[in-house]
This record gives structure tokens, sequence and C-alpha cells, in this order.
């Protein structure tokens, strides 16, 4: 493992080979995992099983809890925090944010070709040695060196995530759209509430989801809801009304439904299905 850390700030920033649960869990960090063996990972980021194929990484965050299960000592993992690197307020300088982190799909996987492989072996290289050259630089540097990883994923995450890769600013709204939603989802659920912010009108934010994204902007506003409701279901002890009425649902009945809509299960089903997790 190799760490940067300034106690100053709490500033974190870790590379390691293999998935170390109990350090990353523990924490607040936004992270890239990729598998740079030649078999297949098994991953669960809370509820969610993937199965993380060789010369592909996943992006997730601090929100999510994630497990890999033993096959894991192939993969190579960048770990760090806001304080170390914050991608909303230095957004402009990456475009990384409501596509790799915070977007709707929650935990993107990316694949890498050859030659993308080469690139981040050759930077996974660079940042190892970056490590050990302890000056007054050396954070500069390392910030430098993860914001270049952070572009080449986004540059990727553009041509495979999106459905096209043509107008910017059509982009732009896409990722600002998640990025709000992330920021409100439990006190606005209308898509007109999230086109007033973004001083759009409903139809034009439909249409741009309709051109970019696989969901429509209300299936990103539920898929966030329920993403939250999993967690709380499987992390805390609260009842059903109590998490309903947290994510902004103080009907229960309506709150049910709309979870039973999404997952295929009752809020009771899913809860008896937490003896299953990681790798059942």
């Amino acid at each position: 493992m190799k760490e940067y850390s300034n106690p100053e700030i709490d500033a974190r920033f870790t590379l390691v080979k293999g998935f170390p649960a109990d350090y990353v869990n523990n924490r607040q960090f936004m992270m890239f995992i990729w598998n740079d063996g030649n078999c297949p990972v098994k991953a669960m980021i809370d509820d969610r099983k993937i199965e993380l194929l060789p010369d592909h990484l996943f992006c997730t965050t601090y929100l999510h809890k994630v497990h890999i299960d033993n096959s894991g000592q192939h993969l190579k993992s960048l770990f760090f925090n806001r304080e170390f690197y914050c991608v909303h307020t230095y957004d402009s300088e990456v475009s990384c944010n409501g596509l790799l982190f915070f977007g709707s799909n929650t935990s993107p996987v990316l694949k890498l070709d050859e030659d993308e492989i080469n690139r981040l072996r050759i930077l996974f290289s660079v940042l190892e040695e970056e490590f050990s050259m302890v000056d007054n630089n050396q954070e500069e540097m390392l910030r430098i060196l993860l914001k270049r990883f952070i572009i080449r994923c986004t540059r990727l995450a553009r041509k495979q995530i999106l459905k096209s890769n043509n107008n910017q600013s059509d982009i732009d709204l896409v990722r600002q759209f998640n990025v709000l939603v992330e920021e409100h989802f439990k006190s606005k659920k209308t898509v007109q509430e999230y086109a007033e912010l973004l001083h759009k009108s409903p139809k034009t934010v439909t249409n741009v989801f309709s051109k970019y994204s696989e969901d429509s902007p209300l299936q990103v506003i539920h898929k966030r809801v329920i993403m939250e409701a999993k967690r709380m279901f499987l992390y805390t002890d609260k009842q059903s009304k109590e998490i309903g009425f947290e994510l902004g649902y103080p009907d229960p009945a309506q709150f049910s439904k709309l979870f039973k809509n999404h997952t295929g299960k009752t809020i009771t089903e899913f809860r008896n299905s937490k003896s299953q997790l990681p790798f059942g």
C-alpha cells in the first residue's frame, strides 16, 4: 500500500494492490477499482452483485459499501477523499461529476482497450514512484497525476455510458442534473423542480436525456431514492416508515409502492435478503 496523507487538512490519497475492505469502507473515499489480472473478480456494491472482468474498472464513492471476494489480489485501486481532491469543487478541471461519480449509473464499469491499459499501467508506475518522493511538491504532483487518471476515465465514460458524445452543452446538462439529484433527492421529487434549478423547461431536460441517457430524468430521481433506501435497509435498523419519511415520502404506502416497483420486492422481502450478503 502506498499512502499520502496531510494531517493538517485530513487529506488522504492511497494506491494499493488488492482491496483492503476495512480501510476503505470506514473512510470517506472516492474509489477506482481496476481488474488488471486474468480472472473475473466477484464484487458487491451495497446489494448489487457485479463480476468485474479482466481489463475493466469501476468507479464508486463513499456512499457505497463495497465487498470484494478473495479473488481480488490482482486489483489495482485508487482511493482519495474530498480533502485531497474534491470532484465537486473542481469539476471544471476533470468534468467527471455526474458521470463517473454521483451519476444515474451509480457505479459505472468501464472497459479498457489495449492502448488504455498500457497508459494506465504507466500512470500507476509513475504514481508509485511519486509516493516515495517526499518533498514540498509531492502533494501537488500526486494531485496532478490523479487528475490525469480521472480525465482518462471520464473520456472513456463519455464513449461507453452516454449514448452520444456530440453536444457538450447537452452532456453538461445531464451531468448537472445528476449532481443536483444527488444534492436534493430527499426534498425534490419532480423533473420540474430540477429543471427550474437548471433554468430549463422540463421538456428540454427530458429531450436531452432521451438523446444521451438510458434513463429518463424521473428514473434518475427514483433510482437515487431507491439506492439510498436500500442502503438504509441494509445497514440500519430504522423502520420502513421512518426511512420513507427521511427520504421525503410521508405516506408509507406511496413509499412501499415505489420501492416494490423498482426492486421487484416488498420492503420485508428485501430486508430478509440481508442475510445473503455479501456473496450469498
